[in-house]
């Protein structure tokens, strides 16, 4: 059933009505005039018709991409058959209470996905339930899932393309876009501009951080969900140029000498040849002098000192991990796991020059243990160093430093689907949880505790007090899935009270964060 929406600024906007709410799908926000072009913001100019009661297509990428996602969730969900484009991919979708009595508070979901995918119509997190949710809690909100272009499209750069006009972070310029966009146009959907919170998934979060570096108020509010710019930080040009000349070869464009010819066979390329060429590639944002003008690391963190004046808009802070956010490298290394241990040692005597601090590292963690015949413990032994050193303690790092009020969570409720990882609370799980879309995949402990869960982003995202406050000084977290109640807010800083290593701090009494950081990512890619 459809029902038709009198905007006061875009015209006539059909969406889907249901029980309780009312779905928008599929509007565009901005115009390309190619796929590497900067975004334009979309306002209806001839005031046409919108027809919002099917979602639009998605930006390119593996098409069987949410696939993907649906085996580190180790649960599928029913889904629509995915459209893609190159230009037309720069939409939205809303999900609004039918009963409105005054404007309403406004959540943004950014998606995940390494920067390589990710989509606004993928079934685990339609906004619907946890909108309908928030009605049922007396605190009505309207949820919003923007698209952003990913892959080479949203994150392909060097000197040659800046030379030739093709700017960089086209991913987070499409994001900024969108907000921008919302803030315009929402109030015609009954949403309140000045009270939005953003909500980050993986390099969804660690996306809204990075907009913290603009000087234009884009939100209110942050929910980081596994992910945080001390975990994947941006590069600069001339690293880019790298992963730029590589492509250039798998295109076959490499020879051509004139950036003009370069840039016009790029401009030209068919999606199927452009995701081809991405695959095994890492898809980063980029350091330049507009939208990213630094990165974070441990030793330096503030958020002045880092160019954010983000934190002069942005009044707070709700940030959490799973207990094993770093499950999602199980896949990314995966044909790295023969004679992964061997090789973790390798770096670490490369990057540590201490002996006794080389040894607590790999007795904390237990690796490189000769008796451990078990390949897939000694794997998980090494990702449990990698989350501590790129989740753990970055959530610790941030919500200290943080000059706004911090909210911590951490999420250990069990995977309960058969899998690599059943039994533990893998990377992605608290975002499905959060959107209630798997409510009927759980038994009646874990059920209640999305509910929890949901409440509390509510009570945070509707501008109340979820849980008390963090303090540096004292610690204190909402931890769901506690072995003695689902959900307690613990009030410790001690990283075992909330089922966390306190490892990684000890080692950085003697080995700073920062080199702890590089030399993980010195494994990572493969050096």
């Amino acid at each position: 059933m459809t029902t038709v929406l009198n905007h006061p600024s875009l015209g006539q906007v059909t969406g889907l009505d249901h029980e309780e709410t009312i779905a928008y799908r599929g509007i565009k926000y901005a115009e390309l005039d190619h796929a590497f072009a900067e975004p334009t913001l979309f306002n209806n100019p001839g005031i046409t018709a919108i027809d919002a009661t099917s979602y639009g297509p998605l930006c390119i990428q593996n098409p069987k991409s949410c696939d993907f996602e649906f085996n580190f969730i180790q649960h599928e969900l029913p889904r629509e058959d995915f459209k893609f484009s190159l230009t037309e991919c720069l939409n939205l979708n809303i999900v609004t209470p039918k009963e409105k009595e005054q404007l309403l508070p406004v959540f943004v979901f950014i998606y995940g996905g390494g920067f390589s995918l990710g989509g606004n119509s993928w079934p685990q997190y339609d906004p619907s339930r946890l909108v309908e949710l928030s009605i049922k809690d007396g605190s009505p909100l309207i949820g919003i899932n923007i698209n952003y272009r990913v892959g080479l499209p949203g994150f392909l750069a060097s000197q040659e393309l800046l030379d030739a006009g093709i700017k960089t972070n086209n991913g987070l310029r499409d994001q900024r876009t969108a907000l921008l966009w919302i803030h315009r146009y929402i109030e015609g959907f009954g949403g309140d501009p000045n009270n939005i919170t953003v909500v980050g998934e993986s390099v969804g979060a660690i996306s809204c951080f990075l907009h913290l570096q603009s000087e234009k108020p884009l939100f209110k509010r942050i929910v980081a969900m596994g992910g945080t710019p001390l975990l994947l930080k941006p590069i600069p040009i001339f690293a880019a140029g790298g992963i730029y000349d590589i492509v250039m070869q798998k295109l076959g464009l490499a020879k051509m000498t004139s950036a003009d010819e370069k840039v016009k066979a790029l401009k030209e390329t068919k999606a199927e040849q452009l995701v081809a060429a991405a695959e095994q590639l890492p898809m980063l944002p980029i350091i330049d002098s507009e939208y990213v003008k630094s990165a974070a690391t441990f030793s330096k963190w503030s958020f002045q000192d880092m160019s954010m004046p983000g934190t002069r808009w942005c009044e707070s802070i709700m940030i959490g991990d799973c207990e094993m956010d770093s499950s999602i490298l199980f896949y990314m290394l995966h044909g790295r796991q023969a004679g992964m241990e061997n090789a973790f040692v390798a770096t670490v005597n490369r990057h540590l020059k201490d002996e006794p601090i080389k040894q607590q590292l790999l007795k904390q963690y237990n690796i490189g243990d000769q008796g451990l015949k078990d390949q897939n413990v000694a794997v998980d032994n090494i990702l449990h160093f990698a989350h501590d050193i790129g989740f753990y303690a970055p959530l610790v790092t941030i919500a200290s430093g943080f000059p706004g009020k911090s909210y911590v969570f951490h999420f250990n409720e069990p995977n309960p689907w058969k899998g690599r990882y059943n039994g533990i609370a893998t990377h992605i799980l608290d975002a499905a949880f959060l959107y209630q879309n798997y409510n009927e995949f759980l038994d009646d402990t874990q059920r209640n505790s999305a509910r929890v869960f949901g409440k509390h982003f509510i009570t945070y995202v509707a501008g109340g007090e979820p849980f008390p406050q963090y303090s540096a000084d004292n610690g204190g977290a909402m931890v769901y899935g506690t072995d003695s109640e689902r959900q307690e807010f613990v009030k410790s800083k001690k990283s075992e009270d909330v089922k966390r290593r306190s490892a990684i701090f000890e080692l950085a009494e003697r080995c700073s964060l920062e080199e702890l950081s590089a030399l993980w990512g010195s494994f990572l890619s493969g050096h």
